[in-house]
């Protein structure tokens, strides 16, 4: 599993909490996912495990995990929650919003950005998984849409 390359067990141990099977289950749930994970598909792949874990208590897990950095989290576009192990130096993501394809983007490319943010704004940004969305470069050749101009154009007919 990807999160074994950290030790999962000692960070959860030294911020005083059980390491319990369930949460064991919920974070290699996660890490099977390999890379942006709903809820939905993380409860899934508990469920196949372990039929006596439900959804709220993948819910809460899910929150310890992130709020420890073992996981991290990103909004969707379409407004749903995704999951992922953290990897052991910050990443982020472009999404194309006409056909969902995915690029990861290292954290130096967008270093320069976070240290212009705050030599002209005094802002110290703490990111370490962002997601920027757009088109790819596939999706603006072929003149595709993406989701927020459809929305608009739904809107517009009504």
């Amino acid at each position: 599993m990807t999160h074994q390359r950290i030790d999962y067990v000692e960070i959860m141990r030294a911020h005083g909490l059980r390491v319990t099977p369930q949460r064991l289950t919920i974070l290699d749930a996660v890490c099977e996912g390999g890379g942006h994970t709903t809820l939905g598909e993380v409860y899934a792949r508990v469920r196949a495990r372990d039929r006596s874990i439900d959804r709220s208590t993948v819910y809460r897990a899910l929150d310890v995990f992130v709020a420890l950095g073992l996981v991290v989290s990103a909004e969707l576009a379409s407004g749903e929650t995704v999951y992922e192990i953290a990897h052991a130096a910050p990443h982020h993501h472009l999404v194309c919003q006409a056909c969902g394809r995915e690029m990861e983007v290292e954290d130096t490319i967008l270093r320069g950005a976070f240290r212009a943010i705050a030599r002209e704004y005094g802002f110290a940004v703490r990111m370490d998984h962002l997601v920027l969305y757009g088109l790819c470069a596939a999706c603006q050749v072929e003149g595709r849409p993406d989701t927020d101009t459809l929305h608009a154009a739904d809107h517009r007919e009504e």
